[in-house]
């Protein structure tokens, strides 16, 4: 079984934790569009790809499945696991099992205006999301919104160019950073994150718990598990709900009234999995088992609650002078 982990970043420990559980004889293919990409080196096969946003980018990730006989297909990137959702079909017709979620998931959880939509039609709580300044200004005067205010970009990841404004001053100068910012309710509440796992049939399979304790531009340093049965009930009918396919990773809040808010939804392992991983929880198994035609369920192994995580640096060398 040849499995082909698109965008791999940083995510190197990802390839391990698929490496304990494949076939004997698997290989694992990472994708980028740079040889300086650190999860390289802890697969079998580094493909250097078009950038994401080029024509030429998916029939040259198709092209690749097909000669290296890729059986199964995951993202690391949020960016990608939108780009490549509207191609399962593609994928699927070259024999490859695409864990991923279908293109209306993908935009439902890329589109942070799409997020609030969905989940307040759902009848969901979420933080009040605006997608212009004139908008926000007006919620402020008929106090749906009160400072301070979150500003950050409709389609951003990994909490870059994220804000806090606290005045009309700086809610300006925050949105005008950059094209495509929205103003967001900022919640007073507990942070709380979940890992989940949905199967090809958009069901439920797996969900952890988990708090973050440490995190860094958007990576998560330092988290421990939780118990939260609610929570796991939540993020179980999200699953349903939005057509959840493969792994993700959910921010939720707790306010002091003990009500839940959903904040974002993340396509894709987060950078807070090796936690619930520790614990108990082996998505990588049952992802094999998936693309292998098996058939999982909601009754993956119970993880431990209490269990925590922290991240070190790691030097690796870097690409050859020929590659570079």
């Amino acid at each position: 079984m040849n499995l082909l982990l698109s965008c791999i970043g940083k995510r190197g420990y990802i390839a391990d934790y698929f490496r304990e559980v494949l076939p004997p004889g698997s290989r694992i293919i990472g994708t980028s569009n740079t040889p300086w990409t650190p999860g390289f080196s802890r697969c079998d096969e580094a493909v250097i790809l078009p950038p994401l946003d080029s024509d030429a980018y998916v029939p040259a990730l198709l092209d690749e499945c097909s000669r290296r006989k890729v059986s199964g297909l995951l993202s690391m990137f949020d960016p990608d696991v939108r780009r490549l959702a509207p191609h399962r079909a593609d994928l699927l017709a070259r024999g490859v099992v695409p864990v991923l979620p279908a293109e209306r998931a993908a935009t439902i959880a890329f589109d942070k205006m799409e997020t609030h939509r969905f989940l307040s039609a759902q009848g969901v709580l979420t933080p009040e999301t605006t997608e212009t300044f004139g908008a926000a200004m007006d919620g402020l005067r008929e106090g749906r919104l009160a400072f301070p205010l979150i500003v950050k970009p409709r389609f951003g990841f990994g909490s870059a160019n994220t804000f806090l404004a606290r005045s009309e001053n700086e809610l300006r100068v925050f949105f005008d950073y950059a094209p495509g910012m929205i103003v967001q309710q900022f919640v007073e509440a507990e942070a709380l994150n979940v890992d989940g796992l949905g199967s090809l049939e958009a069901e439920p399979v797996s969900v952890v718990p988990w708090r973050k304790w440490l995190s860094t531009l958007g990576e998560t340093e330092r988290a421990e598990t939780v118990e939260c049965s609610e929570l796991v009930r939540m993020a179980e009918e999200l699953v349903r709900s939005v057509g959840i396919i493969g792994p993700f990773d959910g921010d939720f809040f707790r306010d002091s009234s003990g009500r839940l808010w959903v904040l974002e939804l993340n396509l894709r392992f987060g950078g807070g999995y090796p936690v619930s991983h520790l614990a108990g929880a082996d998505f990588p198994r049952l992802i094999v088992d998936m693309i292998r035609g098996k058939q999982v369920s909601n009754s993956a192994p119970y993880y431990k609650p209490g269990v925590t995580m922290m991240k070190r640096l790691v030097p690796i060398p870097g690409p050859s002078k020929e590659e570079s």
